[in-house]
């Protein structure tokens, strides 16, 4: 939140709330000692992010193993939290303000102790969690985050050039919870599929969420050919959303038709369980660093994954570092505005993928 104004509003009813609430009242210091019985846990983004936050919502329920926790989640993520048994309770939310009163009565109806902000919308999350009556806040601030709200939040954390993995675990350690288990999690459990041990199968996540973390079509046509002439029992899927549809049919064709047989696209026909699912059966998923890439180091399969704008040392592989391939570029001036990735040439995925399959 960068408006003046709006900041400038939020705290003002903030400050009425506390006031006319007498929420702080007979407070006590947040410390380990204390216990919680009722936990509201904030992460509204993106996949890759609530995959991040499962390594400390995990530490918060070894914590507190008898407390009812609601999470606040985004509507991309409910096949993955629906009937999800870490959760007492889920309340989808967009972020909007406007959709803010509905969400503020459905935290007071659940009354909690504690309220968890790992990432959502800075300013709104903290007026939906104080009006909610969570006495507690405890927040993962990002180095660019206003501070101007910093002052009803009980604990936030430290900048730290590091995982932000790590950043969140570090966080949650100040109420007691053992944070020595890094690996990210399902929060619903998801059927084993046996990968085929006659030959391999490669994935391909051609879409992200900007063109700036794509690497450029053309370039995994090129690397599929040099796959296929290599082993013609190799098999490739492809995945992605609806919207990654000009991608696929792009994809195909640059192809030669020779090789359509040995592709089988999945994108835009599997619901978020399914995708993962089939990225758990794979033997590799080459990849920009997108939703798919987190879904594949939580389900163990190997990637090789192409950065650019992203810094992998935050928000790459931090579990397991021997089944993934990272490969980073410094943004220069002379790159290509729309794709960036393109000077990473095919050959050199080509040999990571060879490594990662020997």
């Amino acid at each position: 939140m960068k408006k003046v104004w709006k900041i400038n509003l939020i705290n003002n009813v903030l400050n009425m709330h506390a006031r006319f609430s007498k929420i702080d009242k007979n407070k006590q210091p947040l410390s380990a000692d204390l216990e919680f019985e009722r936990i509201v846990i904030f992460s509204t983004t993106a996949l890759g992010d609530l995959l991040f936050n499962t390594p400390a919502i995990r530490a918060i329920k070894q914590r507190y193993p008898l407390a009812k926790i609601m999470l606040i989640s985004s509507e991309k993520n409910l096949d993955l939290v629906q009937g999800s048994a870490w959760f007492d309770q889920v309340v989808i939310w967009d972020n909007k303000i406007v959709r803010a009163p509905n969400l503020i009565r459905k935290i007071r109806l659940f009354k909690p102790d504690l309220a968890l902000l790992l990432h959502s919308s800075l300013g709104y999350d903290i007026l939906c969690a104080r009006l909610g009556g969570a006495k507690y806040l405890m927040r993962d601030n990002f180095r660019y985050d206003n501070p101007g709200f910093n002052h009803w939040l009980d604990a936030i954390s430290k900048p730290r050039d590091g995982h932000i993995i790590q950043r969140k675990l570090d966080l949650i350690e100040f109420l007691g919870c053992d944070i020595t288990d890094i690996s990210m999690q399902f929060p619903i459990a998801i059927e084993n599929k046996n990968r085929n041990k006659e030959f391999n199968t490669i994935g391909f996540q051609m879409g992200a969420s900007g063109k700036n973390r794509c690497w450029p079509v053309e370039h995994f046509a090129s690397l599929a050919e040099k796959l296929f002439i290599a082993d013609e029992q190799t098999q490739l899927v492809l995945t992605g959303a609806a919207q990654d549809k000009p991608i696929e049919a792009a994809f195909f064709a640059a192809l030669p038709k020779s090789y359509h047989t040995r592709v089988t696209s999945y994108i835009g026909k599997t619901r978020l369980p399914e995708l993962i699912r089939l990225i758990n059966s794979i033997d590799v998923l080459v990849t920009g660093d997108t939703g798919p890439l987190h879904i594949a180091i939580t389900a163990k399969t190997p990637t090789v994954s192409l950065y650019v704008s992203a810094n992998p040392r935050h928000t790459g592989p931090y579990q397991d570092l021997h089944m993934h391939q990272t490969i980073r570029i410094e943004p220069e001036s002379g790159d290509d505005p729309t794709y960036p990735l393109r000077k990473i040439n095919v050959e050199k995925i080509y040999n990571a993928l060879n490594m990662m399959l020997k």
